[in-house]
């Protein structure tokens, strides 16, 4: 195994510590969050009793792959944890997400948690954000104008393109721009910039809403607090 991967599947496995029986979990989307639901599956396996609200299709099909009863927001309006990965941590637990394309799902489901436990290995924590591209999800009418917008506030926005070519599209039928921001020193502010575009659905700077974080190395596993 990858020695990334390893430090990965170690945070995820330290995730398990906060799940208890009948919990509501919020299932994030990514390479950590695919270890932490494979170990929840086979924890499942085992008769633990959860049930999952996911972030993403990709993570709803893996989960119900391996028997983790499903429910949404229609059936529950709290999630008792969350586990998601993250793109970057800064002090503080500002998070920039959204890498793999759910930042919109992860917020709405980070935001309904009683408990958002962040799970990544010891690259994904920075001094700053903002070296990792900023994804903003919009409205694909408003992409255009919503990229002027960014780039008169010195933002570099580019349309987000599948691998195999083509616009990258979201699970709600959006597009992303992923913006080369540079040194994000004022993260509020530049969020509160963002949101106030017309035609901005989500972005990917996820601010006071995680309450701890597991980051593993190979060797170690430390727990940050907010």
């Amino acid at each position: 195994m990858d020695p990334r991967d390893h430090a990965k599947e170690l945070a995820a496995q330290k995730a398990l510590e906060f799940i208890q029986d009948g919990m509501i979990v919020g299932l994030g989307s990514g390479s950590t969050a695919t270890h932490f639901i494979k170990l929840l599956g086979a924890r499942v396996q085992q008769g633990l009793r959860v049930r999952g609200i996911p972030s993403s299709k990709s993570s709803e099909a893996l989960a119900k792959s391996l028997s983790i009863p499903i429910i949404d927001f229609q059936q529950t309006s709290t999630i008792d944890v969350t586990i998601d990965g993250a793109d970057e941590i800064a002090p503080g637990l500002a998070l920039i997400k959204g890498g793999g394309g759910a930042l919109l799902r992860e917020k709405i489901v980070a935001s309904a948690s009683k408990k958002f436990v962040v799970v990544a290995d010891s690259s994904k924590i920075v001094q700053h954000l903002g070296k990792f591209p900023l994804p903003v999800e919009v409205i694909p009418m408003a992409a255009p104008l919503v990229a002027g917008k960014l780039s008169a506030l010195n933002i570099r926005p580019r349309v987000r393109q599948q691998s195999s070519g083509g616009d990258y599209i979201t699970d709600e039928g959006n597009l992303i721009l992923d913006c080369d921001c540079g040194q994000i020193l004022d993260p509020p502010a530049l969020a509160a910039q963002i949101r106030a575009i017309v035609g901005v659905v989500e972005h990917g700077l996820f601010l006071n809403m995680a309450g701890l974080a597991i980051v593993s190395s190979e060797t170690a596993i430390s727990i940050l607090n907010r």
